[in-house]
């Protein structure tokens, strides 16, 4: 099964190294769409089956997929930060609009 996986890789990656910019594109899209259609179970499958072929190919430049679940108060600093920094944001465009009345 791997063998084969390995066929269609490299298989997969020729055909994007070859295509154009709009093509590639288009592949995306594609996919996209694919993954949408998927039930998750399968999509979870799908992802520890590819880490796993990742790990017998023993390819170091392919990024293994993270399936790791962001932990609730790391996304809700993330969160706080974002809105800080929106907020420093609107405060300098105030304080130009006031430089420019002058």
């Amino acid at each position: 099964m791997i063998r084969a996986f390995n066929k269609h890789y490299r298989k997969a990656i020729d055909l994007l190294e070859n295509a154009t910019g709009s093509e590639k594109l288009e592949m995306a899209e594609k996919v996209l769409e694919w993954f949408k259609e998927i039930p998750e179970e399968y999509l979870i499958s799908l992802a520890l089956f590819f880490n796993e072929v990742i790990d017998d190919l023993g390819d170091d430049s392919l990024e293994k997929i993270n399936l790791k679940v962001p932990s609730r108060k790391k996304h809700e600093e993330e969160e706080e930060e974002l809105d800080e920094y929106e907020e420093d944001e609107d405060e300098y465009d105030e304080e130009e609009d006031e430089d420019e009345d002058y």
